[in-house]
């Protein structure tokens, strides 16, 4: 049996399905005070469409995967580049791919408990000109 190439890799955003995955599974671990932190006050990380196809491999290899946060400072949108190219593929030799940059867990763990929360829970908005920790 054939897997129609169109249905099984043109429709949807597979990268952008393994990258939640990534998402999940860090929301899953954080602990319940991070959780509550990156909740109050975090940059909620979100997928986006994949990039591309880039099917030729130095486009792919130097497409990076790109972090936008939006204007409101409340989600950052994680889209990776993606190569695919069917059995048929016209190089014999890159035929039946789909290539996806992965998010990694533990990068979603480090937006959880620290990268998210920069812009509303960061240092730069301290009350204090020297916070008690420097005074002892």
């Amino acid at each position: 049996m054939n897997a129609d190439f169109h249905e099984t890799d043109e429709v949807g955003n597979r990268c952008a399905d393994i990258n939640d995955q990534s998402i999940e599974w860090a929301l899953k671990r954080a602990s319940s005070a991070a959780m509550n932190n990156y909740n109050t006050y975090g940059i909620k990380m979100v997928t986006g469409d994949d990039k591309g196809p880039y099917n030729e491999g130095p486009l792919w290899i130097w497409t990076y995967m790109s972090y936008n946060v939006d204007k409101d400072k409340t989600t950052m949108t994680v889209q990776s580049p993606m190569m695919r190219t069917p059995t048929d593929y016209w190089a014999s030799s890159a035929a039946g791919f789909h290539y996806c940059k992965v998010l990694s867990p533990f990068r979603v763990l480090e937006h959880i408990y620290i990268d998210s929360l920069f812009e509303r829970d960061g240092i730069k908005n301290q009350t204090d000109e020297f916070p008690e920790l420097f005074l002892n």
